[in-house]
């Protein structure tokens, strides 16, 4: 219900974005690189490709697509709607739930500190429905892709300094190895934020 309320309230403040599903895309060069994006990943991973590479790119010697704003993971996570309905799809798709889902994350966060839950779904409201990052998922989707690993990084380490065990470790590196999936400049910051969550307890041990 958190969940459904907040990614409500993104639709809410991010408004017309969502009227783009109908299959309209934002007036900007960067929508077209996310939606190749999409396509580019389902295409390899259907024809077991690398999906660092390409020569639709500088053809015929291809390009490398390492500085590209590629999101591997997400790419893989919304292939079932890129298939079903297009790279625009999985596109506005994901444009539209991100602010909902930065909420819900900054949510669970608030919940390992707060004493009430109305005031863990103020610090997600806080968050995720700010001015910039409800901008970044319209206009630089990877940013606030990225960005999503922040308060999952540190929630990860948090629990793990809690309870320390291999299972809680193991969730922190597939959180950190997903923001490097997912966007690469948001990964350093994620790397950051996870080294200082950690110091403290390390330092105790």
């Amino acid at each position: 219900a958190v969940l459904a309320g907040f990614i409500g309230a993104g639709i809410a403040v991010s408004w017309p974005r969502a009227t783009y599903l109908a299959g309209r895309l934002p007036a900007i060069r960067d929508a077209g690189s996310y939606v190749w994006g999409f396509w580019w990943i389902a295409h390899q991973v259907e024809h077991f490709g690398n999906p660092w590479f390409t020569r639709y790119i500088d053809a015929p010697a291809g390009a490398q697509l390492g500085l590209h704003a590629l999101m591997p993971l997400p790419g893989v996570l919304m292939m079932p709607v890129t298939i079903a309905f297009g790279p625009s799809a999985s596109y506005n798709l994901l444009s539209v739930v991100m602010p909902g889902l930065m909420c819900y994350a900054m949510y669970r966060v608030g919940r390992l500190w707060l004493p009430s839950q109305a005031g863990a779904i103020a610090a997600g409201a806080f968050f995720g429905l700010s001015s910039m990052l409800t901008w970044r998922s319209w206009y630089h989707l990877n940013l606030a892709a990225g960005v999503l690993f922040l308060p999952l990084a540190l929630e990860a380490a948090v629990r793990l300094t809690r309870r320390p065990g291999w299972r809680q470790a193991a969730v922190l590196g597939l959180v950190v190895g997903g923001a490097l999936l997912t966007d690469q400049e948001m990964a350093v910051l994620v790397l950051i934020l996870t080294f200082v969550a950690l110091l403290p307890w390390l330092l105790r041990r």
